[in-house]
C-alpha cells in the first residue's frame, strides 16, 4: 500500500514539475533527504527514485525560461572548484573503484546545490525550500522522539537504513542541524496552528537527539543553544524548552544514557575516542605523502592503513570519524582548504545578508534566516568534528541556501543596474523583471525601496 501511495504521489507531481522546474527541485530535495524508498516495503524499496526525479527536473529546467546557469556567488565558485578538485583526486585515487562510488554521490549533491543557487531566487522559493528540508528530516525527528517516549529511552534512535543518516550519531547531527530551521519557521509563521505544530515538533526533535545516545550531537546541540542565545532575536522559547527537557531527563532516560554521556569528561580513556585519533593520524599521513590525498574513503581500506601506518595510527581500515580529517585524507591539504573556504563563503553570505537587511522594513525574515543558517552551520561544524559527514547532502543544501539567500537580496538592484550595461554583458532576464526594473529607474530608483519589495516575491 505504501508503495502505491508513493508512486501515485510522484506520478501526480510529474505535470507540475514539467510546468515549473522549481517544483521539481523541491521534490528532488525531498527525495534526497527523506529517502522515501526506504520507508516502503514493496517494489519501490531500494528503487533509485532520486535519479529519475533529477532527470525529470533537469528536463523541465532545460525547456523552461528559467536561467540555465548558477549566478556568480562565493559559494558557487567554491562548489565548482571543490567539484573539480575531488574529481581529480578520484581519478588518481589509491583505489579508483572504491572512491568512485562516493564521488558519484558527492557530485550529484553538488549539482543539486548548484541547481538551488540557480532556481531558488525569490522569497517564496527560499521559504518553500526551508519547509521541504524541515519536513523531510523532521519526519525522522518526530518519529524518533515518539519512539523515545514510548520506550523510555531504552534503545538508540537510528535513521533510515542504507542512507547517510543511518547511524545514530549521524542522525543526531542532522537533527541538530534542522532544529534552528524549525524555530525559524515557527517564528515567521502567521498561523497559530502551524506555530503550535512546529513547537511540538521541536520538542520531539530535542527528545530524538537525546535518544540517539550521541555525545557529539549533544555537544553540538549545546553549542547551537549558546550561539542561538547570542545571535537570535526570536525570543527564548526554545531555550526554555531545552531547560525543561534537561529537568525532565532523569525521568525520561535510563541510567545507561547518563553513563554514556558522562564519558565526555573522560574522553582520553575512551577506546572509541582512541580509535578516532588513530584514524586521524593515518588520514594526516596519507595527506602528507600524497598531494592529492588517497581518494574518497581511502582510510577505510585495510591495505591503505597498512601502507600508510604510523605510530599510533590505524592497523586496519576504519572511517575517519571527523569531517575535517575525512576531507584531508581523501583530497589532501588543498582539498581541505577548498572545503573550508566553501564553508567560509557560506558564512560570508549570511553576514552580508544580515548587514544588508538590518533596519529594512519587510526584510526581517531574510536577516532571521541568515542568523538561523549561522546557528545550523556552526552546530554542524562542531558535531562533524568527530563524525565522517563531510559530504552530507543536507549540509551542502544549507550552504547553497546561504548563496541563494544572498543572491535574492541583491537581485533587484543588480537587475536595474544592468539596464545601463551593454547587452553582451547582461544575463538573460525575464521580461517582467526587465519592465519592473526599467519602471523603477524612470520613477527615480531608490535601492532601499527596491530591496523591500524584491524580497517578498
Amino acid at each position: 500500500m505504501r508503495d502505491l501511495l508513493l508512486l501515485a504521489a510522484l506520478a501526480g507531481l510529474v505535470p507540475m514539475v514539467l510546468r515549473a522546474p522549481q517544483i521539481g527541485l523541491l521534490v528532488w530535495t525531498w527525495v534526497t533527504l527523506f529517502n522515501p524508498q526506504r520507508e516502503v516495503f514493496g517494489f519501490l524499496r531500494g528503487f533509485e527514485l532520486n535519479f529519475y526525479v533529477t532527470v525529470l527536473t533537469v528536463l523541465a529546467w532545460a525547456i523552461s525560461r528559467e536561467r540555465k546557469t548558477a549566478p556568480l556567488n562565493p559559494v558557487t565558485g567554491m562548489l565548482i572548484l571543490f567539484a573539480l578538485w575531488v574529481s581529480t583526486t578520484t581519478y588518481n585515487a589509491l583505489d579508483y573503484a572504491h572512491s568512485y562510488v562516493i564521488w558519484d554521490r558527492t557530485i550529484k549533491t553538488i549539482i543539486l546545490a548548484l541547481a538551488i543557487l540557480a532556481l531558488v531566487n525569490t522569497k517564496a522559493r527560499i521559504q518553500a525550500l526551508v519547509w521541504v528540508v524541515v519536513v523531510a528530516l523532521g519526519y525522522y525527528a518526530v518519529k524518533g522522539g515518539g519512539f523515545v517516549l514510548l520506550t523510555g529511552g531504552r534503545s538508540h534512535v537510528f535513521g533510515p537504513a542504507n542512507t547517510m543518516i543511518e547511524d545514530n550519531n549521524q542522525l543526531g547531527l542532522a537533527l541538530v542541524m534542522i532544529l534552528p530551521l524549525m524555530n525559524y519557521l515557527r517564528v515567521t509563521s502567521r498561523s497559530p496552528a502551524v506555530t503550535k505544530v512546529l513547537l511540538a515538533a521541536m520538542g520531539l526533535t530535542l527528545v530524538a537527539i537525546i535518544g540517539t545516545y550521541s555525545r557529539g550531537a549533544l555537544l553540538a546541540l549545546a553549542v547551537s543553544a549558546v550561539i542561538y542565545a547570542a545571535r537570535s532575536r526570536a525570543g527564548f522559547m526554545p531555550l526554555m524548552m531545552g531547560c525543561l527537557l534537561v529537568l525532565a531527563l532523569p525521568s525520561l532516560m535510563p541510567g545507561d544514557w547518563f553513563h554514556r554521556m558522562s564519558t565526555i569528561q573522560t574522553y582520553h580513556q575512551d577506546l572509541s575516542f582512541e580509535g578516532r585519533v588513530e584514524a586521524w593520524r593515518t588520514s594526516f599521513e596519507i595527506a602528507r605523502l600524497r598531494f592529492l590525498g588517497g581518494g574518497f574513503s581511502a582510510v577505510d581500506l585495510d591495505w591503505v592503513a597498512e601502507v600508510y601506518n604510523v605510530p599510533g595510527g590505524l592497523t586496519a581500515g576504519r572511517a575517519a570519524h571527523s569531517m575535517y580529517f575525512e576531507v584531508l585524507g581523501d583530497h589532501g591539504f588543498m582539498g581541505l582548504a577548498l572545503y573550508l573556504m566553501l564553508i567560509v563563503a557560506a558564512l560570508f553570505n549570511t553576514s552580508v545578508v544580515i548587514g544588508s537587511t538590518r533596519d529594512r522594513p519587510g526584510m526581517e525574515w531574510a536577516g532571521q534566516l541568515a542568523r538561523t543558517l549561522q546557528i545550523s552551520i556552526a552546530g554542524y561544524l562542531v558535531g562533524g568534528a568527530a563524525l565522517s559527514m563531510a559530504y552530507y547532502d543536507g549540509f551542502f543544501i544549507l550552504l547553497a541556501l546561504s548563496g541563494a539567500l544572498a543572491l535574492a537580496m541583491r537581485s533587484p538592484i543588480s537587475q536595474a543596474a544592468r539596464q545601463f550595461t551593454p547587452r553582451w554583458s547582461q544575463a538573460a532576464l525575464p521580461a517582467p523583471a526587465m519592465r519592473t526594473a526599467t519602471a523603477d529607474l524612470r520613477a527615480g530608483f531608490r535601492p532601499s525601496m527596491a530591496l523591500a519589495g524584491g524580497g517578498a516575491g
